[in-house]
């Protein structure tokens, strides 16, 4: 008896396949892939066991110049009365930026600074005429002077003749009156022919005080004239030096009036107007900031505030990104810039904060784009 679970012939028949026999090939390059797949494998095992990871830090700040940006302030509280500038204008130095006017106007005067400068102007104007009539009296002054010295020195060369023709006629009376005393001595002569003599030789010695008396006071008037002639030039000056100083006064006072008037502000440097803050016809206060000036061919740096736990990520000399939120087009401008320095002694309002300032490099001396500068105070954002 047969025990087989399956018949003989059914056997035989599976034995015979339709498809023939099941056959696996691989392709030629099979071992390059597997090759590429190892290497792959075994360079993340590597990083992943041997590399590190730095992370990506985001910092905020703005752009300014190295120099400084300058800052037109308004001097005195008024209206600004004139504005020719406008932003991203270059201007020269010396040239108007704005003018700031400080007049009042009253009911009964009207411009009160105006009338003023009126006032001041017409005692100028008398100032000024005073001293051109000193300077016409000094020289009357002085040419009188110097005719009244030349008249007084003839008169005493006069008189110093006339003295000494006086001293000889008594020379000659006395003796003449000597000879008379001889002569009524012997007998030839009478007493009142004596006297006579004697009486002319008083009168030629009293004619002879007169001339000494003459010359004394000729001699003093022309010392007090030779006096002030010295003294001529030096009250001039000090007449001159008050008139002048008044004048100053005066000047100054007009100076001041016209500075509390009107104030023209003027750009102390050539540069770009990078922002204008007022309007024409505001009202500003003292030390109101008008303008923002950003020097020519300023370098710029980027001020940017990292907080302390990022801050030993950043070191001198690495590469940072900054993007400008001011422009639409920064994800496909992006600036390349490189750290210059890290504050190690950050500002005294910044040393209690949690934040510290970094200052990158750009590359090149100034940024442009799209034919303009990139203004200074420009928000950014850095990526490390």
């Amino acid at each position: 008896m047969n025990h087989d679970l399956f018949r003989q012939e059914s056997l035989d028949a599976n034995k015979t396949k339709v498809l023939g026999p099941v056959a696996l090939y691989c392709p030629p390059f099979r071992w390059l892939i597997v090759a590429m797949v190892c290497a792959l494998t075994i360079v993340l095992v590597g990083f992943c066991s041997l590399g590190s990871y730095t992370k990506r830090e985001t910092a905020k700040g703005v752009l300014t110049p190295e120099s400084g940006i300058m800052t037109i302030t308004a001097l005195t509280a008024g209206t600004v009365t004139a504005l020719p500038v406008r932003e991203g204008a270059g201007v020269k130095k010396g040239e108007r930026i704005a003018t700031v006017s400080s007049e009042i106007s009253t009911a009964r005067y009207g411009q009160t600074r105006e009338a003023i400068a009126r006032q001041l102007e017409i005692q100028s104007q008398g100032l000024t005429q005073q001293l051109t009539n000193l300077e016409q009296r000094n020289a009357e002054a002085l040419k009188s002077l110097q005719e009244r010295s030349s008249l007084l020195a003839q008169q005493t060369t006069e008189l110093d003749t006339i003295y000494r023709q006086r001293q000889r006629q008594i020379a000659l009376s006395q003796k003449q009156v000597d000879k008379m005393a001889a002569m009524r001595a012997e007998g030839y002569a009478s007493n009142t022919q004596v006297e006579q003599q004697e009486s002319d030789l008083l009168d030629a010695k009293v004619r002879l005080q007169d001339v000494a008396r003459q010359r004394i006071e000729i001699r003093q008037q022309h010392a007090q004239t030779r006096q002030q002639l010295r003294e001529q030039p030096l009250t001039y000056f000090q007449q001159k030096n008050d008139l002048q100083q008044k004048l100053s006064d005066i000047t100054q006072s007009m100076m001041e009036n016209e500075s509390r008037r009107s104030v023209d502000l003027r750009a102390p440097e050539e540069g770009t107007v990078s922002a204008v803050l007022v309007k024409p016809g505001q009202i500003v206060s003292a030390g109101q900031t008008i303008a923002m000036l950003l020097p020519d061919n300023a370098h710029l740096q980027a001020r940017i505030l990292l907080s302390s736990r990022a801050i030993g990520f950043i070191h001198t000399g690495q590469r940072v990104v900054l993007r400008y939120e001011s422009f639409p087009w920064q994800k496909i401008w992006p600036a390349l810039w490189r750290g210059q320095r890290n504050l190690d002694h950050p500002p005294c309002h910044l040393r209690k904060s949690p934040v510290s300032p970094a200052i990158p490099r750009f590359r090149s001396r100034f940024i442009r784009s799209r034919s303009r500068s990139i203004a200074s105070r420009y928000k950014l954002t850095a990526n490390r």
